[in-house]
């Protein structure tokens, strides 16, 4: 997995080149996810400690679909991750770290939001 680090939490030049260069188009795409992704995570997380693993697969398929088009590539790549690891029967403890770097990106896009609108 690439080091997370080393992404940017939005980046703009991925969007840019997404939307084809339309910042409105970026900015609502942005927006929408923002919106949608407190649903999407009270799912994911109710899935996780239910432990219905095949519905959290397929609610991570379809988050990781839309990450395609938001720009967000440390999102997507903890996504992509927790798809994987789920396929591979990871254990607990390697589940519950990774759901914890979900929740904390999800933060974090929360904050560049906040900052990002204004």
């Amino acid at each position: 997995m690439k080091d997370l680090d080393q992404l940017p939490i939005f980046d703009d030049q991925l969007t840019k080149k997404l939307t084809g260069n339309k910042h409105d188009v970026a900015h609502d795409m942005l927006a929408l996810l923002v919106k949608e992704l407190p649903k999407d995570l009270a799912s994911i997380n109710q899935l996780y400690h239910q432990k219905k693993y095949q519905e959290l697969k397929q609610h991570l398929h379809k988050l990781h679909g839309a990450l395609c088009y938001c720009g967000t590539p440390r999102l997507k790549t903890i996504v992509a991750q927790l798809e994987s690891t789920l396929k591979n029967n990871a254990t607990d403890d390697e589940l519950t770290t990774i759901f914890n770097k979900l929740n904390a990106e999800a933060v974090l896009i929360f904050d560049y939001y906040a900052r990002y609108k204004n």
